[in-house]
């Protein structure tokens, strides 16, 4: 084995004891990935493992997090991983468990079970495309998320975040090409969501942008006409990110118009759902508006 390098000043940053009370914040909650050693002071291959695992960690430089849990002393977080030999690892990313082994790797295995957790080329490109958006160089960070997307085809930070370029620019045939492949669920997922609804809106035929000549045919139009002009008041007030308003619209254009509500009101007061997020109050207060009304 070769001889273990010199910790950085710093590496209690990254290499700790994890306990119940720090586990959430330090493991959880982390913005590296963090790699759990489960041991016991008894593990004859736990102290083999110690050093091979604290030398690799110190030389990835602060990019990933060890937490050692002694499995005699923190039993809970031991069962919560239902550790049966030791030593197991379990690595965690982004708050969840992504990767694990028990026992020991020989030491090119152990790096290669380290280096899976680091972000791959096309993530950093993404990471710089978002600096450079937020900083307002929307051209550079275009295309340095078209850069990843040539590394990772599938990546789905990066057609997010072109999307949601792409969408500033009104481009919304590449913005719905790029998102339908985005998988459902979670910060991007939601985000996703959140992206086709605007361009689904952004995209409608025959609905005028101009807010006060749709507001106008709104006040003005009787029976069935209103309740369409009614919708397309909606559809205008959610192009302008006015959901609330817009969902309000779009209701009572259900109630006056029954075919209508089955139709273009339920899908564009979804699409409002998507875009406001699914535990949002309003999406709560209206979706069960909509189910009364179709009930």
């Amino acid at each position: 084995m070769s001889e273990l390098p010199e910790m950085s000043a710093n590496a209690d940053d990254y290499i700790f004891d994890a306990t119940e009370e720090n586990f959430e914040a330090r493991v959880v909650m982390s913005p590296i990935p963090v790699v759990i050693d489960f041991w016991a002071s008894w593990c004859q291959p736990c102290k083999m493992l110690k050093p091979l695992l604290e030398k690799l960690i110190a030389q990835r430089g602060g990019k990933i997090a060890l937490a050692r849990v002694d499995v005699d002393k923190q039993q809970r977080i031991a069962m919560a991983f239902g550790i049966n030999s030791i030593p197991d690892v379990v690595a965690f990313s982004e708050g969840r468990p992504v990767d694990r082994f028990t026992g020991l790797l020989p030491e090119k295995e152990l790096g290669e079970f380290l280096d899976r957790l680091l972000p791959t080329e096309a993530q950093n490109l993404v990471q710089q495309a978002r600096g450079f958006e937020d900083a307002g160089d929307v051209e550079t960070a275009e295309n340095l998320y078209r850069q990843a997307l040539e590394g990772e085809e599938f990546l789905d930070e990066a057609r997010v975040g072109l999307a949601r370029l792409l969408l500033a620019k009104g481009e919304h045939a590449e913005v719905t090409k790029l998102l339908e492949m985005v998988n459902c669920g979670g910060e991007i997922g939601d985000e996703a969501l959140a992206l086709k609804a605007c361009s689904w809106f952004a995209d409608r035929p025959g609905i005028s942008t101009n807010l006060q000549e749709c507001a106008d045919r709104a006040a003005d139009a009787q029976g069935k006409e209103k309740a369409r002009a009614l919708y397309e008041l909606g559809c205008c007030q959610a192009m302008r990110g006015d959901y609330p308003s817009a969902l309000e619209c779009l209701v009572t254009a259900g109630e006056e118009d029954s075919v209508l509500l089955n139709g273009p009101v339920k899908e564009a007061m979804i699409q409002c759902f998507h875009a406001l997020g699914d535990t949002h109050p309003v999406t709560t207060e209206y979706r069960n508006r909509l189910m009364m009304l179709l009930c």
